[in-house]
């Protein structure tokens, strides 16, 4: 008998334990505070990040996108079905974007991110901040969508000729409150713009200022940055009275907010993978609390119809280079993000030898970061290499001094083994030994050419792109370098040397070698 109460008693235990997981999953007590008149009112914001014109559902790409093991890209129309749920809850949600939103798919580049801007007018978007890769089209083109989006591009550190490009904050009223949004671009956006009239002034500097401006115009203070996350908590540390921080650059999935000093602060993935959705409550006056959810999912049946047509038009116009077939691979080509940016890939090996020997060149650098997705074993199309190559990059050959290449691969070692190094360099021609245990400076232990270490005093033709010619990433060392000729796409330039083999099998060879490796 005994041992019967026993078990009743633990049932009756696992069965509120249960229950109590339960409500503390599903029942959002913030709500209820809220309806008992604890909280005086709440603010619905909706958010994007990174979305670098995915108008189009994939789940077969199976690429590192939110820094967590996340392949499904929703799409704008499939996305928009949780923008649509949550303005059926509150019809003044916000919808804001911190920015790269109109770059960086098949789709995305006809005609200029032409079908994204007709996507997100679609969408009702409030507000957005111009990410780096969103001057990939020139800075003309970016004015030129400023101008047919129905909704601000907000950023406080943007000048040309020492005058404000964008407009650096918008104060919404929403159900009774005064929301100040303002935007923040990072300065590494020098990298994408070749026109030196165009500068990024100091981010916390500007912040400090429109803080200051805003204060006591405004019930909250909303920050769309585009400067990273690790940069947002450091001006977080610098600049009091942001209320609500919305992260982009990095393509974090933040599925909680982190709170700082006085500042909430979440990011929303990237890829269209999730939306974010941040409920901001009020009490005296004040923001007391920030609740933030993250939503997605892979149920098609909710897709917007109206968006989803216009996504359709584009995607049949990016699938007539599916047609172009160039060659097949005998294996899977590694492009995963972490990959290429710490370390040696048969892709990367592939893109770097198809570079070389296009240009004649001794050897090939080739930051890491360029390479955006895997390809897969069998035929492949125009289509794959460009999503694999979104970016409008040409290969260009250099001239450089052997002693500057020894610093350029240095320089790509600076972030090592961050997944953020987008500017590690993938080499052909040459290897490189990297010494992991070191200190940022000091990691480069060896170059060797044909079996001979790299001679510093000569001269050699270099295979690189345009974004590094143009100072991108950093690299000075190729930036000063003597320009010898310039090329065609990367995408193009792959793609022929794909053709010319008919099926390749590259493998990791060992030319980028990493020893005493503390992290995996």
């Amino acid at each position: 008998m005994k041992k019967k109460y026993t078990n009743l008693i633990i049932l009756g235990l696992i069965l509120i334990a249960a229950a109590v997981y339960l409500v503390i999953k599903f029942v959002n007590f913030n709500q209820i505070l809220l309806t008992l008149g604890y909280y005086d009112s709440k603010i619905k914001i909706a958010n994007t990040a990174d979305v670098h014109g995915h108008m189009v559902y994939d789940d077969e790409t199976g690429t590192y996108y939110t820094l967590d093991e996340v392949s499904t890209i929703m799409g704008l129309p499939l996305l928009n079905s949780f923008v649509k749920e949550e303005r059926a809850k509150d019809e003044n949600t916000l919808l804001l974007d911190c920015g790269d939103l109109f770059h960086g798919s098949n789709e995305a580049n006809i005609n200029d991110g032409e079908g994204v801007v007709e996507c997100v007018n679609l969408m009702g978007y409030d507000a957005m901040v111009p990410g780096n890769h969103d001057f990939n089209f020139g800075f003309d083109r970016l004015l030129e969508i400023r101008s047919e989006i129905n909704f601000p591009i907000l950023s406080a550190n943007v000048y040309k000729d020492g005058k404000q490009v964008f407009d650096e904050y918008k104060i919404f009223e929403v159900n009774g409150k005064k929301i100040g949004v303002f935007g923040l671009t990072t300065p590494f956006s020098t990298n994408f713009v070749h026109d030196n009239t165009i500068t990024f002034d100091d981010p916390a500097k500007c912040a400090k200022r429109v803080v200051s401006e805003l204060k006591g115009k405004v019930d909250a203070i909303v920050l769309l940055s585009h400067l990273g996350d690790d940069n947002d908590e450091r001006l977080i540390q610098e600049v009091d009275g942001i209320d609500l921080l919305l992260c982009g650059h990095y393509h974090y999935l933040y599925e909680s907010v982190k709170k700082i000093n006085n500042t909430y602060m979440a990011e929303a993935g990237s890829f269209t993978t999730h939306l974010g959705v941040a409920d901001m409550y009020f009490k005296d006056g004040k923001v007391a609390k920030v609740d933030w959810k993250v939503k997605t999912t892979t149920d098609r049946s909710k897709e917007d119809a109206e968006l989803k047509k216009v996504a359709d038009i584009y995607h049949e116009k990016a699938l007539e280079s599916a047609k172009i077939k160039v060659g097949s691979s005998d294996v899977v080509l590694n492009g995963i993000r972490t990959q290429v940016r710490s370390k040696e890939t048969n892709l990367a090996n592939l893109l770097a030898d198809s570079m070389r020997e296009k240009a004649g060149a001794d050897l090939t650098l080739m930051n890491g970061g360029g390479i955006r997705e895997s390809l897969p074993q069998g035929e492949l199309n125009m289509y794959q290499i460009g999503k694999m190559l979104p970016f409008v990059n040409s290969l260009v050959v250099v001239e450089m001094k052997g002693d500057m290449i020894y610093k350029a691969l240095e320089r790509g070692l600076r972030g090592y083994p961050t997944v953020f190094n987008g500017g590690f360099l993938q080499v052909s021609g040459i290897s490189y030994v990297i010494d992991a245990s070191k200190i940022a400076g000091e990691r480069l232990v060896s170059v060797t050419k044909d079996g001979a270490p790299l001679d510093k005093e000569k001269t050699y033709k270099v295979a690189t792109n345009d974004y590094l010619f143009y100072g991108g990433d950093g690299y000075e060392e190729i930036q000063n370098s003597k320009l010898l000729s310039t090329y065609g796409l990367l995408k193009d330039v792959l793609a022929d040397y794909i053709k010319s083999k008919g099926t390749v099998s590259p493998v990791e060879d060992g030319r980028i070698k990493i020893i005493n490796e503390r992290y995996k």
